[in-house]
């Protein structure tokens, strides 16, 4: 849903004002990812009193909230709603680390790349989970969490960056080889979901 057009001046120069703060975010992302990320380094690189960006951001959480926002709107991170979506979303989300390489590489290198990680799997855990309900409702709880946090490792920027870096892949191959990488996880999953039904039905059958 888009927000509305700010009308009145107030709200022009609001909207202006938290549009600067984030760009200064965003820039310091990009350009300097080692350096201090705060509230007053920010303020002075945009000019304002770091009064002015806590009152648009009043915790580091907030700030970072947008950052995401934005790294995922650039990067066009989504997440799969369903089994089929894990391994195709895997190539053409690879693809898009590919076209937006600098801006990958300097997320990871961020000195809030922790957070901005931290809240990509906040979205992540419970797509996966919605994902692979199918698969994950007939294995035991233990191996139910293994399967979703192997798969959110997999389909990420810090994966994306090993293929790419020690892997040595280039062009579509780091694509090629998470969605492969997600296929092999996924077979053996369904693997041992039939293995642990055919052990009850024969346990069942042994009952009776």
């Amino acid at each position: 849903m888009l927000s509305r057009t700010p009308r009145s001046l107030r709200e022009r120069q609001t909207a202006a004002t938290r549009k600067q703060i984030v760009d200064v975010a965003m820039e310091m992302l990009t350009r300097h990812p080692a350096e201090p990320f705060t509230h007053e380094i920010i303020a002075k690189k945009a000019g304002m009193g770091a009064r002015t960006v806590y009152r648009y951001f009043p915790r580091r959480a907030n700030l970072m909230q947008v950052v995401w926002e934005r790294i995922r709107e650039e990067t066009r991170t989504r997440f799969p709603s369903n089994e089929r979506e894990v391994v195709v979303f895997a190539r053409t989300q690879f693809r898009e680390f590919d076209k937006q390489e600098a801006m990958v590489r300097a997320s990871l290198a961020f000195s809030g790349s922790t957070e901005i990680r931290a809240r990509g799997s906040l979205q992540g855990r419970p797509a996966f989970r919605k994902s692979l309900s199918h698969i994950t409702a007939h294995v035991p709880p233990a191996e139910r969490r293994r399967l979703i946090a192997v798969c959110l490792a997999i389909y990420s920027a810090p994966f994306w960056q090993l293929l790419r870096d020690r892997g040595e892949l280039d062009g579509g191959e780091p694509g090629e080889a998470a969605a492969w990488a997600l296929q092999a996880v996924l077979s053996a999953a369904r693997s041992e979901v039939r293995r642990l039904r055919g052990k009850r039905k024969g346990k069942d059958s042994e009952e009776e």
